[in-house]
C-alpha cells in the first residue's frame, strides 16, 4: 500500500488565507461574517466576502446592508446574491465589499454598518459597529 506522493502545498495555500475571518455581527438571530482576503501585490486593497445567515424562526425579506468606513479609506460595495435570508439558518446570503484602505498599516479598520430587513411581520432597522477587524486590513 503506502503512496499518496507529494502534495502540491502552493495550490493549498493559495485556496486559503487563514485567519482572515471575524464575526461582525451577531444580533437577534442575525449573524454576519466577514471573510477577508489581501489583494496579492496591493496590502492597500481587500476583498471582504460577507455571509449573512437568519437563526429565527421566520425568514427575512428585503434584506438591505450598508457600510461605512472612515475618510481616509474607501468601500465598494457589489450587490448582494439575495435579498432573502432563510430561515433557521438554513441558507445563506453572500455579498462582496471591495476596501482600499492607504492607512491599513497605521489605523485599525472600523465600519459602521446599517441593516434594514422585514421580519416575522414587522420593519427592523439596526446600527452597529465593526470594530474587530484584524490588523492591517
Amino acid at each position: 500500500g503506502g503512496g499518496g506522493g507529494g502534495g502540491a502545498p502552493a495550490a493549498a495555500a493559495a485556496a486559503g488565507d487563514g485567519g482572515m475571518s471575524i464575526v461582525a455581527y451577531n444580533k437577534n438571530g442575525i449573524q454576519i461574517q466577514f471573510d477577508m482576503s489581501k489583494h496579492p501585490s496591493n496590502p492597500q486593497l481587500t476583498q471582504v466576502n460577507a455571509t449573512y445567515t437568519n437563526n429565527n424562526p421566520f425568514p427575512v425579506s428585503s434584506f438591505v446592508f450598508q457600510a461605512a468606513v472612515p475618510k481616509h479609506a474607501k468601500l465598494q460595495v457589489n450587490p448582494p446574491s439575495a435579498s432573502v435570508i432563510p430561515a433557521n439558518g438554513s441558507g445563506s446570503v453572500t455579498q462582496v465589499f471591495r476596501l482600499s484602505n492607504p492607512m491599513y498599516a497605521e489605523k485599525r479598520m472600523v465600519m459602521k454598518i446599517k441593516m434594514e430587513y422585514d421580519a416575522n411581520g414587522g420593519h427592523v432597522s439596526e446600527m452597529a459597529q465593526v470594530d474587530n477587524f484584524p490588523a492591517g486590513i
